[in-house]
């Protein structure tokens, strides 16, 4: 069953979190998180074709909660998306294109490939046999 966005409306409302900065540290966004059954554990950061790649920070903190997971034995990934949706218009995350995932301790480009995003989720449901 596929589930319609529950307030399509909110999308669009920004979350100030300038009180939560550390020194030059401030919070990154995920633009989708999926967990099943406690062992798979994906994390979804789509870009518009003509934005800029996804900056260090927000790379890093991926990397780094992709890979903790993994070494605790959990099956985890970071799915790279792209679209090339214009702003008005809500982006089909399942069907946009996989740049690159972040897969056992390493990143993985696909950009020479055909994978969706969705593609990628279900290669890691079978390897985590679900």
């Amino acid at each position: 069953m596929i589930r319609p966005l529950e307030h399509p409306e909110r999308a669009a409302q920004l979350v100030d979190l300038t009180g939560i900065n550390y020194g030059n540290l401030s919070p990154t966004d995920v633009d989708g998180f999926l967990e099943i059954k406690n062992k798979l554990f994906v994390f979804f950061e789509f870009k518009n074709e003509n934005a800029p790649p996804i900056g260090y920070g927000q790379r890093t903190a991926l990397e780094r909660v992709v890979d903790a997971l993994h070494q605790s034995g959990k099956v985890s990934l970071a799915v790279i998306g792209q679209h090339n949706t214009a702003h008005a218009e809500i982006v089909n995350g399942a069907a946009s294109k996989a740049l690159e995932v972040r897969w056992q301790g390493q990143w993985v480009s696909l950009e020479g490939d055909r994978y969706t995003v969705k593609d990628c989720v279900n290669r890691a449901l079978k390897f985590a046999s679900l």
